[in-house]
């Protein structure tokens, strides 16, 4: 009886973890969702193709009106295209009077406004220093090039192969683990 009791205290742990998380991404995001969805059951994803930071607000506005924006939310954008660092406190300060955590994923994208993209992120984790910045740029650098890794890039440089997106989902689960 104690080891059902346990089971199920695990379980009702998980899943309430898992329903207090919001994900918003890109085409990045949607190609890593199912190994997503494998180690967080019941987080709310949502992720299109093309997405960029400045659709980040109306998301969020509509997940929030829709009662699915979780106490934790990481928002994975900036493959697309650059953004401002003012665009980004207004995500920061919008969310963080909902009483919600922030969590940002950088950027590794073979276009010009990689850097800025990664720089506007270590400045917003300076001016709003709540904020958490998962280092994709890094993480996929250093392990991706390991040879018993494989391949986690398409020809294009940034999108995912399905190797890619497990370590991609993998990070962000296991930052996730560590932050509540």
């Amino acid at each position: 009886m104690k080891r059902v009791w346990i089971l199920f205290l695990l379980l009702f742990f998980k899943i309430s973890f898992a329903q207090e998380i919001t994900i918003i991404g890109d085409s990045l995001t949607l190609g890593s969702e199912k190994y997503i969805r494998q180690q967080l059951q019941d987080v709310v994803i949502d992720a299109k193709v093309g997405r960029k930071f400045q659709e980040a607000m109306p998301v969020i506005k509509d997940l929030e009106s829709k009662g699915l924006l979780g106490k934790v939310v990481v928002i994975a954008l900036g493959t697309n295209g650059p953004f401002t660092v003012e665009e980004g406190l207004q995500v920061i300060d919008y969310l963080t009077s909902k009483g919600v955590k922030v969590i940002f994923v950088n950027v590794k994208v073979p276009r010009f406004w990689e850097n800025q993209v990664n720089e506007n992120y270590q400045t917003l984790k300076r001016l709003r220093p709540q904020i958490e910045v998962i280092d994709w740029n890094y993480l996929s650098t250093v392990l991706c090039s390991r040879p018993d890794i494989g391949s986690c890039f398409r020809p294009d440089g940034y999108h995912l192969t399905p190797v890619g997106s497990y370590i991609y989902s993998y990070i962000i689960y296991k930052y996730l683990s560590n932050v509540n």
